[in-house]
């Protein structure tokens, strides 16, 4: 049975952290010859919609990309969305994971299972290992999501409310209304609560409030929902002949991220993988993007910094205020979301200042650390202008918070808006089926309203801005959008949009 799947399909948004040329970069850094994401297979398991590898393969023509999914109406979906983009390097399949035979499937350099493992049973967790296992080729690599232990019992709480609150609920729509009505119920009840358990389960809340309904349902109310500890995880890929390479996010690798004390009471377990299970304890952590590969591939387990810089780099960030170049003084720099982040050394505040601008440009190290090294010393700040390791230092510490991106192959688009602006068939075509999300250049999701949505349709390489703006604002005024505005607020919306397209590489140069 497919939970809730028939009746309400899976909001299928890109995940960056999957994208092969992620997966490439990381496997680099630990000694991996990984196949370039510009030609290489890719197999994920629980497709979907095809949200997440459609996007891919239609900025990698020369890679080849294979999605199952047990799903038949969420297939047809995507099937639908193949055909009308042309695409020939994708196939989505109806299929069990059960019953797969590696043979028919052949090799691949790279595996995705996201939202999968922790949401089946036993038996189909198992199979998703030897799929690994057989299917990854010499230097792939597989990326497989779960939910952690501990940190996932306290939102097991969260499962736990929902799952009493439906439980005489039928079909997927009688069951979301039930668990809001739980939560805001439950949101309610807690308003006064000091505990830190209280305000856990308040947070929790106050996301899934806003969260597309597909995730409240399959998160909270599958059928099958586990949360494992990270050594059972290590324990069971090890005995299909696989081994850990790292987490998407770097950093959780670290010790450096914990309180002063927490290192020295970790600082005697010598073993990486205990080390790391035991940070998980401190951390309560919730949640896991883990990369495998196959045992017998010889890892270097210190990161390669030599490696590091020889990758492109992207970040899209934007600086709030000012920058001191001559200083130290922290700059903050915001997440598309507003999230800041302080950034403290000259080099590496004009670094990101210069991948602002250029985005979604990749500049290489050399680049980045020329251009950045020209604005601190133009502003007076020569004595830091020189200091390479710290930009190299403080670069990687971004990297592994995911602030910046890293890239084995440029990006070479740079942020243009053209008098007649077009958009890719891809971004036209998300927006006139509704979709919320919109893959950018670099596999991130721009969230797009109606208005956003309405425009790209339009984007089409035939009209002026002004022509545009003049388009919209009758749509506006005669009540076809249901937004105010006068025509000012419509142009310079317009205008902002635009820009913010072209820094996503979602218009064409």
């Amino acid at each position: 049975m497919v939970d809730f799947y028939d009746e309400l399909t899976y909001e299928t948004n890109p995940f960056p952290e999957t994208h092969p040329g992620n997966l490439a970069a990381l496997g680099r850094l630990f000694g991996v010859q990984t196949p370039l994401a510009q030609q290489c297979r890719v197999l994920e398991l629980g497709s979907a919609t095809g949200g997440n590898i459609i996007p891919m393969a239609w900025r990698l023509p020369h890679s080849e990309f294979v999605g199952v999914e047990l799903s038949a109406p969420q297939v047809a979906i995507g099937q639908a969305v193949i055909e009308a983009l042309g695409l020939g390097n994708i196939r989505l399949d109806v299929g069990d994971i059960l019953e797969l035979d590696p043979a028919q499937l052949g090799q691949f350099d790279y595996i995705i299972a996201h939202g999968v493992y922790s949401w089946v049973p036993t038996a189909v967790r198992e199979k998703i290992l030897a799929l690994a296992r057989d299917c990854l080729t010499p230097h792939g690599i597989a990326y497989i999501s779960y939910n952690v232990l501990p940190g996932w019992r306290m939102r097991g709480s969260v499962r736990d409310l929902l799952l009493y609150a439906t439980r005489d609920a039928q079909g997927a729509d009688a069951k979301y209304h039930a668990a809001i009505a739980a939560l805001q119920r439950l949101q309610h009840a807690l308003q006064d609560a000091q505990a830190d358990s209280h305000r856990y389960v308040q947070k929790e809340i106050g996301y899934l409030l806003k969260a597309h309904p597909s995730y409240l349902l399959h998160e909270y109310l599958a059928g099958e929902n586990n949360a494992f500890l990270f050594s059972e995880f290590l324990a069971d890929s090890g005995r299909h002949g696989l081994q850990y390479l790292c987490e998407t996010d770097l950093h959780t690798l670290f010790d450096t991220t914990l309180t002063p004390p927490a290192q020295a009471a970790l600082g005697d377990i010598d073993d990486p993988l205990q080390h790391e299970q035991w940070m998980d304890f401190v951390r309560m952590r919730t949640f896991r993007q883990s990369l495998l590969c196959r045992a017998d591939l010889l890892l270097e387990r210190e990161i390669d910094v030599d490696v590091f810089t020889t990758f492109y780099f992207s970040a899209n960030l934007r600086l709030q205020g000012e920058a001191s170049f001559t200083s130290t003084t922290p700059a903050t720099f915001l997440y598309p979301d507003n999230t800041e982040l302080n950034v403290a050394h000259p080099l590496s505040k004009a670094a990101l200042l210069y991948l602002q601008e250029v985005h979604p440009y990749t500049p290489d190290f050399a680049e980045l650390l020329t251009n950045a090294a020209q604005r601190v010393q133009a502003a007076g700040g020569k004595s830091f202008a020189s200091e390479r390791g710290e930009l190299v230092s403080e670069l990687f510490s971004l990297y592994s918070y995911r602030a910046v991106l890293g890239h084995l192959q440029p990006c070479l688009m740079h942020p243009r808006v053209p008098e007649r602006p077009k958009a890719s068939d891809l971004a036209r075509l998300q927006a006139a089926q509704g979709w919320e999300s919109i893959a950018s250049v670099h596999h991130l999701g721009l969230s797009v309203d109606a208005f956003a949505s309405h425009l790209l349709q339009q984007l089409d390489g035939t009209q002026t801005i002004s022509e545009l703006t003049t388009k919209l604002s009758a749509a506006v005024a005669s009540g076809a959008l249901n937004i105010t505005g006068s025509r000012k607020e419509v142009r310079d919306n317009v205008q902002h949009l635009l820009t913010v397209f072209a820094r996503h590489g979602i218009l064409l140069g």
